[in-house]
């Protein structure tokens, strides 16, 4: 070997080593500096200050939303599958069943001229369902739509100068929030709003920001609100990758349409709050939970003054750190003893902290869930037999024996101060990195490579593939589009929201959660099988420490199945396009357990991470029903 070659060599052996030197300090330093705790944030760090995340690289925006006008409709000859804004409120709808299309399209209207054409639905069904679906269900799909409703005259969209005149909630005070397209949403968003709306109208340096989304279906007076936790973590994750019209979630490519938006059935808010998270502007004045819940209320009266609601029925919905913010928020709004703006009806938590969460919800069952799914962590033998051994010296074992019982044992004593080295939780995520760097405690099944995210987040790790910087919510267009402060650095999950980073209130369990379920009979807590951030024996144990309606717990242990009927609106297209009948993947099944005891309806999904409606958006769906009263069971 030549002495060139030779000295080329050794450079390039220089340079792999120094790239690959950068490349993971820069992913170390992003964990380390990322201002969050993947995980919930434990009571003895709250005092820590949280470093300013780093940067993250930013680039152009080369694309930008597309909005076409629907041209001059023919009746006869309907438009090819999903270009058709009665063919998505089908799709939608049939969500709900078939059975419920009647009612729905009722309420529908179409052009006045429009004359509808049985053979309209056949082609209707030939483009949407495909050419290999057997000729009898194809027949059957398009009978049932030519009973139900003459809808496929195309509505003209909300673009930009388009026809708005069937929105309910534009007016001039809320004209300044409207918006009209997303950058790279392809296709019309609907009637939608967003901005900041002041906590007090006095003082507008001091405001949370929100998207509103009213229903695609008939008009309803009501108000979903949604809530993400952290604290710290944005709302605008459930919007875009949960339960909003539309989603860009993890591995996806482009947002898409979701079938199973929330705002199907009502009206959705989200609201970034408290002041510190997402586009919430303002200093940092809260104590405590009583603070939040103030603080939220009076923005949402400021909000319903703009949008002209009075009299709407009022649910609190959200996750994680939000079964703390749902509680209180909902029994502030209850004790305002004003039901024309705080008609609370209802609420729902998914993987929600109500109880002690670090010490009950992450570690006391711990080491179970790790023993029952460890062929998808892979811990060996050995270190298994470690934590097994920690359970049992930390009292975890004798607490989970005497106290995770139907009915309840009796009070569950003051939650302890616990040493690192009890802290199993930890050990064993961080053992999971070792074997698998790409490990998720929000879903154990996650698997290399890092999903793709527009938001930033995908696992425990906040990490964002070049091509997908800057993060969505932090693009000048989009920011422009959605009429959010451009001097704000948008991340998932920032803070603090608390001062000195402590929340002083008490568990939710031990008082605003039990008044919110008597108030309204209707509170659905659930939790996710895949969830190590929250546990769900963890979540039971705490509700076998509530007393609510005379009672402490439930009295028999959950166990009814949650059998999922609605069809798969998602997928369904890719099975019949890759040769399989039409409804191949069809029912789900059995998808978890439901219990009801006392106004209190609690559900175990299977086979999903802490997102639910990311991860089963139809087990959500149902649960959503069951919330407004359309469903008595899951």
């Amino acid at each position: 070997m030549s002495a060139t070659v030779l000295r080329v060599f050794v450079a390039l052996l220089v340079l792999c080593t120094f790239l690959s030197t950068v490349s993971a300090g820069r992913l170390e330093n992003v964990v380390k500096q990322r201002g969050y705790d993947a995980r919930l944030l434990k009571k003895k760090d709250l005092g820590a200050p949280k470093p300013k995340p780093n940067p993250i690289y930013r680039r152009a925006s080369t694309t930008s939303s597309i909005c076409t006008t629907v041209t001059t409709p023919n009746p006869t000859a309907p438009p090819s599958c999903g270009g058709n804004n009665c063919v998505n409120a089908f799709n939608k709808q049939f969500t709900a069943s078939l059975d419920n299309l009647e009612s729905f399209c009722s309420s529908f209207t179409a052009e006045p001229s429009a004359v509808f054409a049985p053979t309209g639905t056949a082609s209707w069904a030939a483009n949407c369902l495909g050419t290999s679906t057997a000729s009898s269900l194809a027949t059957a799909v398009a009978s049932k739509v030519s009973s139900a409703c003459s809808c496929f005259v195309p509505e003209p969209t909300s673009c930009p100068g388009g026809d708005t005149s069937g929105f309910r909630f534009l007016n001039d005070d809320t004209k300044p929030y409207q918006v009209t397209s997303l950058p790279e949403v392809d296709f019309d968003i609907g009637e939608m709003y967003s901005g900041l709306v002041p906590i007090d109208e006095s003082d507008p340096s001091r405001a949370l920001f929100f998207v509103f989304q009213p229903t695609d279906g008939p008009p309803v007076d009501e108000v979903v609100i949604w809530l993400n936790g952290g604290p710290g973590c944005s709302s605008l994750e459930g919007f875009f990758q949960e339960n909003g019209r539309f989603i860009w979630s993890w591995g996806q490519y482009q947002p898409t349409f979701n079938p199973y938006s929330w705002v199907n059935l009502t009206n959705v808010l989200w609201v970034e709050q408290p002041v510190g998270t997402g586009f919430a502007i303002g200093n940092v004045t809260a104590t405590s939970e009583e603070d939040i819940a103030r603080e939220f209320a009076d923005f949402f009266l400021n909000f319903q003054k703009i949008f002209g609601i009075s009299n709407f029925k009022i649910y609190v919905t959200g996750e994680s750190y939000a079964g703390r913010y749902i509680p209180y928020i909902s029994a502030e709004m209850l004790d305002r003893n004003d039901t024309t703006h705080f008609n609370v009806s209802g609420a729902l938590m998914y993987d929600p902290c109500i109880g002690s969460c670090t010490y009950i919800q992450e570690e006391v069952t711990a080491y179970p869930f790790v023993e029952q799914n460890n062929n998808m962590i892979g811990l060996n033998a050995s270190y298994l037999a470690q934590l097994k051994a920690l359970d049992e010296s930390c009292g975890y074992a004798a607490y989970r024996d005497q106290y995770l019982t139907y009915p309840a044992s009796g009070i569950q004593p003051p939650t302890p101060d616990f040493s690192d080295e009890c802290d199993i939780n930890t050990a064993a995520t961080n053992a999971a990195f070792n074997i698998n760097p790409c490990f998720n405690s929000y879903e154990i099944v996650t698997q290399c490579p890092i999903p793709s995210d527009p938001l930033g987040f995908p696992t425990d790790l906040a990490f964002a593939y070049p091509a997908l910087t800057p993060l969505y919510f932090d693009r000048a267009d989009v920011k422009a589009a959605m009429h959010a402060p451009t001097y704000v650095d948008w991340q998932e999950c920032a803070g603090p929201v608390f001062v000195d980073n402590d929340d002083t209130s008490v568990d939710s369990i031990i008082k605003v959660l039990p008044q919110v379920i008597e108030a309204t009979n209707r509170v659905l807590v659930s939790n996710a099988q895949l969830d190590f951030v929250v546990i769900t024996n963890g979540t039971l144990l705490s509700i076998q420490n509530m007393t609510w309606n005379g009672k402490l717990g439930f009295e028999a242990e959950p166990s009814a199945p949650v059998v999922i009927t609605l069809p798969d609106l998602q997928y369904m297209q890719v099975f019949v396009d890759n040769g399989y009948p039409l409804g191949f993947e069809n029912p789900q099944g059995t998808m978890g357990v439901q219990h009801f005891e006392r106004g209190l309806m609690w559900a175990e999904t299977f086979l999903s991470g802490h997102m639910q409606p990311q991860f089963q958006p139809r087990s959500s769906y149902r649960h959503l029903q069951w919330m407004l009263g359309h469903i008595d069971e899951l």
